[in-house]
């Protein structure tokens, strides 16, 4: 593997691991080299990996588990061939970005109130304790926040048990929940809407209570974009 000269750090790391992908380096459900081996091999640092594979999940090649590292998608050819989207995504207003995610998230979080095993409803806890934990620390551990918020939304898309609609739609959601703490300013009242937003979604899929769970999706959307366009 050759080491990485170029300005763009975080974009030619995604662009070697797609080749690796690509030429079949790296099987689609396998695993990548961590991220020491990664920052050595290809000559950069652990910001600059950390960056590719964040753009690399965020179009729905890779997949980030917490404590297990950084897989392929086993059906990552339909982002691989359409990088288009995160582009596309970013051209868009806030407004349509709202309204694509609020028909999104509802349809992801009715069929997780519906579907939800105790194992997923685990997954859901522990990224909002990840969210509630990062409150906790002098000063806000705002990088944990992050994480906490894109695990939560991953769990809730796996809930809903629909292969599916969770190709289509965690591509997005992933790329806007990124997104969103570019935008936002970073503060601890938004950690804390991200806590309070989730923790009533969870409550109504742990209940298995689709109209308090579309309720919650509803408000905690509506917190979240206004902060957006607070900070536009």
């Amino acid at each position: 593997m050759e080491t990485i000269k170029k300005t763009n750090l975080s974009e030619a790391v995604a662009q070697r691991l797609l080749s690796l992908i690509s030429e079949g380096r790296v099987e689609p459900g396998g695993k990548l080299p961590t991220e020491p081996q990664l920052c050595k091999e290809l000559g950069v640092s652990r910001t600059a990996v950390r960056e590719g594979i964040k753009a690399l999940a965020g179009i729905n090649v890779l997949t980030v588990l917490p404590g297990r590292g950084t897989f392929v998608n086993k059906n990552q050819d339909i982002m691989v061939r359409d990088q288009a989207l995160g582009i596309a995504l970013e051209r868009e207003t806030l407004k349509d970005i709202y309204e694509v995610r609020s028909v999104l998230d509802a349809g992801i979080a009715k069929y997780a109130a519906l579907k939800a095993n105790e194992e997923d409803i685990e997954a859901c806890r522990k990224a909002l304790n990840k969210m509630e934990k990062s409150l906790e620390s002098d000063p806000v551990d705002f990088e944990s926040a992050t994480e906490g918020d894109e695990e939560f939304h991953l769990a809730l898309c796996e809930a809903a048990h629909n292969r599916l609609l969770m190709n289509i739609s965690w591509p997005i959601i992933n790329h806007t929940v990124l997104k969103n703490w570019e935008q936002i300013l970073i503060s601890v009242e938004n950690v804390r809407l991200g806590v309070e937003g989730h923790r009533l979604i969870l409550q109504g899929v742990e209940q298995k209570d689709v109209e308090a769970v579309l309720d919650a999706v509803k408000k905690h959307l509506k917190g979240v974009f206004e902060s957006l366009y607070r900070s536009n």
